[in-house]
């Protein structure tokens, strides 16, 4: 069994050593065999490097994908997704979180434990655990979160659920090949942030067996200030809950592998461990 990270990726060249060297620790600790699939979506900076020479100086296997220009986050995730789909194996678990060091690697242990003996389809990083705590973000972005949330358990409810908008998420390959097989390219249709709320609210429909592990976030590790679009996001995501509410349906391709998929090909560029 491995475990694969995905870590979308844009202009993050500060925050690469440090996390790295989290996951390094995490690959120590653990029996796990863990695997970063970075994708640098249109970075100007030298954020891909940077991630080939801390994975051959750390120990860590990375798989690096390129975006040639910048896409959105809800790009970089499906490219994520699709390579992990073709890189892994059944057993195999995907992580995905964010590359500014702001989230701990080292809960993916709680998260992984979690899930196999509740046998779960997703555990996500709650901040709306009793045990989870928030350090060194703005009251307007906590407000505006909070109130996401209980927004949507009450709008449009996911068993399991509290924490709508956090990305830190564990999925057994098991379902993510399901929503592969049920959405296809429609799976991804968000560009920007509220791609995460799009593809918890299309998990749903698939009946997932969810769990939340309480985190601790923190943005004061943060080296380079937050690239979500407030007003833009706001906006794309009460869009997301009308959709939501409004919707009879899901366009779904049942029946049809991701093999079957006319997938966009990326140049891959590989960091091997030393």
């Amino acid at each position: 069994m491995s475990l694969f990270v995905l870590l979308p990726a844009y202009n993050e060249q500060e925050s690469i050593r440090p996390l790295f060297k989290k996951f390094q620790t995490l690959q120590q600790v653990s029996n796990m065999e863990i695997k970063l699939i970075l994708v640098d979506d249109g970075s100007s900076d030298a954020t891909a490097q940077t991630a080939i020479d801390e994975s051959q100086s750390l120990g860590i296997l990375l798989k690096l994908v390129q975006h040639p220009k910048n896409a959105g986050l809800g790009q970089a995730i499906k490219t994520g997704f699709t390579t992990f789909l073709e890189i892994s194996k059944e057993g195999d678990f995907l992580a995905a979180m964010d590359c500014d060091n702001t989230q701990p690697p080292e809960l993916l242990l709680k998260m992984y434990d979690t899930m196999i003996a509740g046998s779960y389809d997703i555990a996500i990083a709650s901040r709306y655990r009793k045990g989870s705590k928030v350090i060194g973000l703005s009251k307007f972005r906590e407000i505006m979160s909070y109130g996401a949330s209980w927004l949507f358990r009450i709008a449009a409810h996911v068993p399991g659920v509290r924490d709508y908008t956090c990305g830190y998420r564990l999925y057994n390959r098991t379902f993510v090949n399901k929503l592969d097989m049920y959405y296809g390219d429609s799976l991804f249709t968000e560009s920007g942030f509220a791609c995460m709320i799009d593809l918890l609210l299309k998990a749903k429909v698939l009946k997932p067996k969810i769990v939340e592990i309480p985190m601790v976030l923190r943005y004061d590790q943060k080296p380079s200030a937050s690239k979500m679009k407030i007003v833009k996001t706001i906006i794309r995501t009460l869009k997301l809950l009308f959709k939501n509410l409004s919707s009879t349906g899901q366009t779904a391709n049942l029946g049809k592998t991701g093999n079957q998929q006319e997938i966009s090909k990326t140049t891959l560029k590989i960091g091997n461990r030393k």
